[in-house]
């Protein structure tokens, strides 16, 4: 137990020690994320085709610069993920016409994400192009799911919340994400932009008369500004 305490004890030492020598940067971004869910192939003969969404996401940002070209970043992120499906149903008449009819489903759902990135930059002291990859950590808040149909043109049918609960959701969630970047520094802050991939480990969802399990997956790009805080 003793020797427990001490090392817990020597681990906060060395992040006070690292926290007081870093870099410190804070800011803002936003961008879109276009998610998907990424199933075996056992499962895509069985489901409905999945279609990727577009959700826009905003965030906090930390970076703590620990050399000149190696620094981690914390995010506290606001971004929705899910999946699109679409159901084709019969022809339908209109004005003496045999039009198809089909709706389109968009599921999505609200997550709080925390990831913690390494990031590797290099280039001039000014421009900049950067590497980030670490783990993600995800909680869903809420879904809902969002029909739309299809005669000619697009009518929005609405939308009903789904009961996390009630599915057995997984609403904790480890991933990783992977992606690069550019950066430019100002006298007064850093403005940049990067493109990532998000691939999530935890088994969301069991789903129904198959034992196969979905998780979730995208892709998306994001811009920003940072100011230095020391």
């Amino acid at each position: 137990m003793l020797n427990a305490i001490k090392s817990i004890l020597t681990l906060f030492a060395v992040a006070i020690t690292f926290m007081a020598s870093a870099q410190i940067s804070v800011g803002l971004k936003g961008g879109v994320n276009f998610n998907n869910l990424h199933t075996t192939e056992a499962l895509g003969e069985l489901a409905p085709d999945f279609y990727n969404i577009s959700e826009n996401n905003f965030g906090l940002v930390t970076e703590y610069g620990i050399t000149d070209h190696f620094a981690l970043q914390t995010e506290l992120n606001f971004i929705k993920k899910g999946f699109a499906s679409k159901i084709n149903l019969d022809n339908t008449e209109i004005f003496g016409l045999n039009l198809p009819l089909g709706a389109r489903a968009e599921t999505k759902f609200s997550y709080v994400e925390v990831p913690l990135l390494a990031k590797y930059s290099f280039g001039s002291k000014n421009f900049q192009a950067y590497l980030t990859a670490g783990p993600t950590f995800g909680y869903a808040t809420s879904g809902r799911i969002h029909t739309k149909a299809r005669v000619l043109v697009d009518f929005d049918l609405g939308s009903i919340k789904i009961n996390l609960d009630d599915i057995n959701y997984n609403r904790f969630e480890i991933g990783a994400a992977a992606g690069a970047g550019i950066s430019y520094t100002t006298g007064f802050g850093k403005f940049f932009a990067d493109a990532r991939y998000l691939h999530g480990f935890t088994e969301l969802y069991d789903f129904p008369l198959v034992e196969e399990k979905i998780k979730n997956k995208g892709f998306g790009v994001n811009v920003g500004f940072m100011v230095p805080l020391n």
